[in-house]
Parts: C-alpha cells; sequence; structure tokens
C-alpha cells in the first residue's frame, strides 16, 4: 500500500493541509491500523523535495496547503495504471487502491478491467503446481477478488455511484492554527 500515492490521488482533487489529507486516507481505505499523522507530513516533505507537491497558500486559520504539481499527477496516474498481482502486497495493494479510486471517482471503470485481467489470469493459470498450498492460496485469492470486484460493479447505482466528495470539516485534533496578526 502506498501512502505517497494515495496522498497523490487526494491532491489530485484539491488542495489540502496534512490532517484532512490523513482523514480522507483513512475514511476512503479500510486500512488495518491507524496511519501515523507524522508519516503523512514526513511524506508531503518528500514529495515537496521530489518535485511532486508545491506549497499551495494556507487555510484562513493559517494551516499550510500542499497542492500537487504536473509531475505528482503523472506519479499518481503511474501507480493507478499499476495492477501486479504477483507482489506479496497483492491484496493490501490492490484493496487500498481500489476503495480509494473508487471513492475519489477516479479512473476507475479502466482500473477495475486491469484488475479484473490481472486477477482471471492468476485464476486461469494452468500451474503445475495446483498441489501447492501457495498455489491453491493463490487461486482462491483471485477468486476472492474477482467476486469483489463484480460486487463493487453491481452496487446500487453502479460503481460510479461509491464516489463521494471530499470533506470540508476540520477535525478535532490536529496542529493549531497560527495566530492572526493584529
Amino acid at each position: 500500500m502506498s501512502i505517497r500515492a494515495g496522498i497523490l490521488l487526494v491532491l489530485g482533487e484539491t488542495d489540502a493541509y496534512g490532517l484532512q489529507i490523513h482523514g480522507e486516507l483513512e475514511e476512503r481505505t479500510d486500512r488495518r491500523g491507524r496511519i501515523n499523522v507524522g508519516q503523512i507530513y514526513s511524506t508531503l516533505d518528500r514529495l515537496g523535495s521530489a518535485g511532486l507537491v508545491r506549497a499551495s497558500g494556507a487555510t484562513d486559520d493559517g494551516l499550510p496547503l500542499y497542492g500537487i504539481t504536473p509531475a505528482g499527477r503523472l506519479a499518481a496516474d503511474e501507480w493507478l495504471a499499476d495492477t501486479d498481482v504477483d507482489a506479496t502486497s497483492a491484496w493490501s495493494d490492490f484493496t487500498f487502491k481500489v476503495q480509494l479510486a473508487t471513492s475519489l471517482g477516479i479512473g476507475v471503470p479502466a482500473l477495475l478491467d486491469r484488475y479484473r485481467a490481472a486477477w482471471r489470469t492468476v485464476r486461469n493459470s494452468p500451474s503445475v503446481e495446483l498441489h501447492s498450498p501457495a498455489a491453491l492460496a493463490r487461486r482462491r485469492l483471485a477468486e476472492a477478488a474477482l467476486g469483489w470486484l463484480d460486487d463493487l460493479d453491481a452496487a446500487p447505482g453502479g460503481v460510479g455511484a461509491l464516489a463521494r466528495p471530499l470533506r470540508n470539516e476540520r477535525p478535532r485534533r490536529g496542529r493549531r492554527p497560527a495566530p492572526t496578526p493584529e
């Protein structure tokens, strides 16, 4: 799972401050374990150094806003296009990416089609080691993934109805606003 890419996808929708990004990622993905807020800010710093994120002003009460650069948008698009299901972390990457993309409404039909093709390849693999517990587990994982993708398509109103706008409310904790000059 890529917090880095998740941050870029959220910033692709709107400029945001760190705690806002944190809340969006936690709410939109079924993440096991909490995302550390410090990880968001340190990742934003690294993304800024890499030229993928830029400072874009501040909120009315002084919280720094971050925006995505064209290079950042390209990196987010590349991450979204990668549907490798052979990695050890394939399931968690797959669910994180699909949950985030569907809730943001970003490239969903193409993403689901690419994942469907990748998981079908795994499921239909004529592996000579089907007696292997690992091969059987991968086949079952592929069947589960394909079933979940079908369930998303069957959602009331279709998969597009799963998209929702970013929240614009302030979380209860976090960095305090900068004092107003007198």
